[in-house]
């Protein structure tokens, strides 16, 4: 389903060699012979791709060619509440946190998002996954996988650090201006992944959620979060107790994978791997169950409730889709 065959970059090569060779009015036999080697020209550059597909497909460079899901766009397809897409934060060289005694928070994203899709498709969901493995995706290629397969839900899987070690406890963020401090220091820290791809992860990030229509998903993203918190934190206090895991409440922050997502968004962070008690608990397999459930849980209750109550939920103009 996230396959790399047939990949945009080897497509943009052949697409470039077919208008070199019919552009014969622009282009020199020098330039055709530069062509051969590879190398586009830049004035047909812009003109090779439709843009339809510049919208979705996002050329992998050269650290990120290996096992990245390709993005199609899907022109017909109609969103619905019963398509989920999980999102397992970070992946490959991308680490994300790491705890007091190594344990790298890709790690632990993976382990829950693949027990969450499988709870997710025995309820009878459709459920699509960013990663399904150890591999790098940038943040552009998981909202846009999600906004061309027509998901109802976005739901992305990370765990937290913190400079002091008592710091502990879940969290779970929709789409808006940081809430707090640490709010925004945590998105500036998962935006980085995109900062280092060459994106800027904080220019123009306030004028660009100022231009939002708000009401389009941020008040069904911060319903989605808040049930997926209380089921979320509920389910492992008692299962743990509950003075073993404490509640840091539903927060808000400019993440970017929330940014550009065209549906119901929100970001959930387990735990603090930089909290030595939380670390050995989010590395067990029971953990990541027991966290993969309530998500599940809650995720299909509010998808179930909202395609029951509104189905052009989905359609922030309040039409059909």
């Amino acid at each position: 389903m996230l396959s790399t065959q047939g990949g945009a970059i080897p497509w943009l090569r052949n697409s470039l060699y077919l208008t070199l060779a019919l552009s014969l009015s622009f282009l020199s036999l020098s330039a055709c012979s530069s062509d051969e080697s590879g190398s586009p020209t830049g004035s047909t550059s812009a003109e090779v791709v439709p843009s339809e597909v510049v919208n979705v497909v996002i050329p992998p460079s050269a650290s990120d060619e290996v096992s990245l899901p390709e993005v199609e766009a899907f022109p017909d397809i109609r969103p619905s509440w019963r398509r989920i897409i999980i999102d397992a934060g970070h992946g490959g060289h991308d680490h994300g946190a790491t705890g007091v005694s190594g344990a790298h928070e890709k790690e632990v994203t993976l382990g829950i998002s693949r027990a969450c899709a499988r709870e997710l498709r025995a309820l009878g969901f459709d459920v699509i996954e960013t990663r399904t493995e150890d591999e790098p995706v940038r943040l552009e290629r998981r909202s846009a996988l999600a906004n061309a397969r027509g998901a109802g839900i976005f739901v992305s899987i990370h765990a937290n650090s913190a400079g002091r070690g008592a710091v502990e406890g879940v969290e779970t963020y929709y789409m808006d201006l940081a809430s707090d401090e640490a709010a925004s220091r945590l998105a500036e820290r998962e935006n980085r992944a995109r900062s280092v791809a060459g994106d800027p992860s904080r220019d123009g990030v306030d004028s660009m959620i100022a231009d939002l229509e708000m009401g389009a998903y941020a008040k069904q993203s911060k319903a989605l979060a808040a049930a997926v918190h209380q089921q979320l934190v509920s389910g492992l206090q008692e299962f743990y107790g509950e003075k073993r895991i404490k509640d840091r409440g539903v927060r808000t922050a400019p993440f970017w994978v929330l940014l550009d997502s065209q549906m119901p968004a929100i970001l959930v962070e387990v735990g603090y791997l930089t909290n030595r008690r939380e670390e050995r608990r989010l590395r067990t397999h029971g953990f990541q169950r027991h966290a993969a459930r309530a998500i599940a849980t809650a995720v299909a209750e509010f998808a179930e409730q909202a395609e029951a109550s509104d189905p052009s939920l989905l359609d922030p103009e309040g039409e059909s889709p």
